[in-house]
């Protein structure tokens, strides 16, 4: 029907899934579907209606298994990507694939990485995200949108919020190197307006300006766990401390301000979400 907004169905039902889904929305957890089986996609995915949005939030994410389990890692991250899309070219849906702006590994470079940069992965799980992007572009199917967010947060508790985990911690070293995050209340907005301007393409999904680690957590010894020890760290002596090294990336919000969408400060969005989180 012209004018009405498309159908959307979400694929995974964890952290992220549960904050963006909007009245309406098909929600599809990992009981429904297998992502390494494309039959059990097709069979969840045939009877929606051509034009239909799938947002596919479905990653193995911790760093740590994804070192562990390469092979598994794999299968999700990279084959389970390309099932979704063998799907959505087949039903004529359109493909909103979440990534992660961890493919790039800007270091202390302060380099702001626009969609165009060559992914530089420093893990696996980032390797998964970035072989996954290049081979779903490569593909050249015209319904495709991918969305890279950074350092998710959440006014919504859950074990992988950052929020979550900065105050369940009784002290805590922490780099003062900026960086780019995504509130994932804000990136329900992006996609939606994504999704309802068919705004094809890559995007990086991310709040304006930089924040530090550090500055999350001393916001959030102030308001939330005034038991914290906030102490600062280098930068290069925290990544050689580190098991499975974490990224530091800025991405440029600058294509999606071409499509209309403006979001929030990063640091006015983090307040917003500590002062929201229960």
């Amino acid at each position: 029907m012209e004018g009405q907004l498309p159908l959307r169905a979400i694929l995974g039902a964890g952290k992220v899934a549960q904050t963006i889904r909007q009245p309406g929305d098909l929600v599809f957890g990992h009981d429904a579907f297998d992502v390494i089986d494309p039959d059990s996609i097709y069979e969840l995915l045939v009877e929606l209606p051509r034009g239909a949005a799938v947002i596919n939030t479905v990653a193995k994410i911790n760093l740590e298994w994804c070192e562990e389990n390469r092979g598994a890692a794999q299968l999700v991250n990279f084959l389970g990507a390309q099932n979704v899309l063998r799907v959505c070219r087949a039903l004529d849906l359109h493909l909103v694939h979440l990534s992660s702006g961890c493919i790039f590994d800007g270091g202390k470079t302060r380099y702001v990485y626009s969609e165009a940069d060559i992914p530089s992965p420093a893990c696996v799980y980032a390797r998964t995200k970035a072989e996954a992007d290049l081979w779903l572009l490569a593909q050249g199917y015209p319904k495709l949108t991918i969305a890279r967010p950074r350092q998710l947060f959440s006014a919504r508790p859950n074990p992988t919020n950052m929020i979550t985990k900065f105050s369940a911690m009784t002290e805590g070293r922490f780099i003062q190197e900026p960086q780019s995050a995504t509130c994932i209340e804000d990136l329900g907005s992006m996609l939606s307006h994504l999704i309802n301007g068919q705004h094809y393409g890559v995007f990086n999904c991310v709040n304006t300006g930089t924040i530090t680690p550090w500055d999350m957590a001393t916001v959030i010894r102030y308001e939330l766990a005034p038991k914290l020890k906030v102490e600062a760290i280098d930068y290069d002596e925290y990544v050689s401390s580190l098991k499975v090294r974490r990224v530091n990336t800025l991405l440029s919000s600058a294509r999606l301000e071409q499509t209309g969408f403006f979001a929030r400060d990063v640091k006015d969005a983090f307040r917003w979400a500590i002062e929201n989180y229960f």
